[in-house]
């Protein structure tokens, strides 16, 4: 991912955050950054020493990963930084409300890094506006390099550069420890011939009336889902124009309401709403539009494991990825211990929670004594060729074989900013409001 040129007064405007924009002028980046010091970093010993004087201690902004941070995540690192430097690093996870803190901030003039956070974790989606707001610095600055060491085989529609922002010879802004984590969608097998589902647009068949759940035109995730059905549009021929224009979005809004609305049965969020959760359980409703990880989940729940009901559905012209981007924070109080935590996301251990093959030939160990349901929240198809490599063999029906061939890249400084805009166009073109 690079700026496309854009000026950062036009970052802002396009991500939304134009009411911060007036802090700018006076917006006070740190004037001192921590440093590394004379540590060599490729001395394991030297690194517990640097880790020492950083205070033995990361601390990261990220989503609840179903609970795990607590009783697994946070044991799990203190061992893996003693195991390698022989200190045991305390991580700390924040999970405050991250949106909030991206305009209050730069109204009162502070900086992220006053809140004492090392590591954001957060969806593509925000990329644009931390780098808008100068929270983030190069993940390979060429003094952390010798920490890196999952970064080299790491694939590269991973890894977000920003080539005009190069500092110390790095220009890796953003690291994705989610192969994939998209909108994709969900049926019941025994109700719908699944193998006749292949792209979005058959959603539209009238089999399919009032037993669609999707999430709303208002919603990020509604317009992701959205996305990818005005993506097969196109590449059908069926509406005209560029995927990221208006004139396209008008169009596909009105093939929606003409062939699509009367198959939604449910709005809302399938992921966290219990009554939605039981309408497909039921088979009231026979599809969803939903996040991979509640497409997972909903697919390794014990009904489903007993009935056999579900079938992953990823629509063939591709599906619009938003994944979870781990970005340093620029003047943090521990930039060598956020460094290792950004390598340890890479790492076989904790992309598999633990439970992996040794080799690809051998046996799965559950080394962390994590269930199914647990892994299959946090897994999503691996970064680095070893990841998928070593995937126990469970686990392999309930994500694709090629994760990568099916995300539909989104351009969210187009996007962002449109929201607004394809929300009361949902209106108007549907609605009639």
């Amino acid at each position: 991912m690079d700026s496309n040129g854009l000026s950062r007064r036009e970052f802002l405007r396009a991500a939304g955050a134009a009411g911060a924009g007036a802090a700018l002028s006076t917006f006070g980046i740190p004037a001192v950054v921590s440093q590394v010091g004379d540590y060599d970093l490729s001395d394991p010993a030297q690194v517990g020493e640097a880790l020492k004087a950083e205070g033995s201690k990361v601390v990261i902004h990220s989503w609840g990963f179903s609970g795990l941070p607590e009783p697994t995540l946070i044991p799990k690192f203190a061992e893996y930084t003693e195991r390698l430097y022989g200190v045991q690093v305390q991580l700390e996870w924040q999970t405050g409300n991250f949106g909030n803190w991206l305009t209050e901030l730069p109204i009162a003039n502070r900086h992220i890094s006053e809140l004492g956070i090392d590591v954001i974790d957060k969806e593509e989606e925000y990329f644009a506006r931390i780098m808008a707001l100068e929270w983030g610095e190069p993940v390979d600055q060429e003094q952390y390099m010798p920490l890196l060491t999952n970064l080299a085989d790491t694939e590269e529609p991973y890894l977000f550069h920003v080539d005009d922002m190069a500092e110390n010879g790095g220009d890796i802004y953003g690291v994705v420890y989610q192969g994939y984590e998209w909108l994709q969608g969900i049926l019941r097998r025994d109700k719908v011939d699944v193998a006749n589902y292949v792209d979005w647009t058959d959603l539209a068949r009238d089999e399919m009336v009032q037993k669609g759940i999707d999430y709303a035109f208002n919603d990020t995730r509604g317009q992701l889902v959205f996305s990818g059905i005005l993506n097969s549009l196109i590449k059908q021929g069926m509406v005209e124009g560029d995927l990221w224009s208006e004139a396209a979005w008008e169009a596909g809004i009105g093939w929606w309401r003409d062939n699509l609305e009367d198959k939604i049965l449910r709005i809302g969020d399938i992921g966290n709403d219990p009554t939605m959760r039981l309408m497909l359980q039921t088979g009231e409703a026979w599809w969803a539009g939903l996040w991979g990880v509640y497409a997972r989940e909903l697919l390794g729940t014990d009904w489903n494991k007993r009935d056999d009901v579900l079938a992953a559905f990823y629509p063939a012209s591709g599906i619009a990825a938003d994944r979870e981007t781990m970005t340093p924070v620029k003047g943090a109080d521990h930039p060598i211990a956020a460094r290792i935590l950004i390598n340890w996301f890479l790492e076989n251990e904790f992309q598999h929670l633990g439970w992996y093959k040794e080799t690809p030939d051998a046996e799965a160990v559950n080394r962390w004594n994590v269930g199914e349901d647990k892994y299959l929240v946090v897994y999503a198809g691996g970064v680095r060729p070893t990841n998928r490599e070593v995937m126990p063999d469970w686990a392999k029906p309930y994500h694709p074989a090629d994760p990568g061939s099916l995300i539909l890249p989104v351009n969210w400084e187009w996007l962002i900013p449109n929201g607004e805009w394809i929300s009361r166009t949902y209106d108007r073109v549907v609605k009639g409001i």
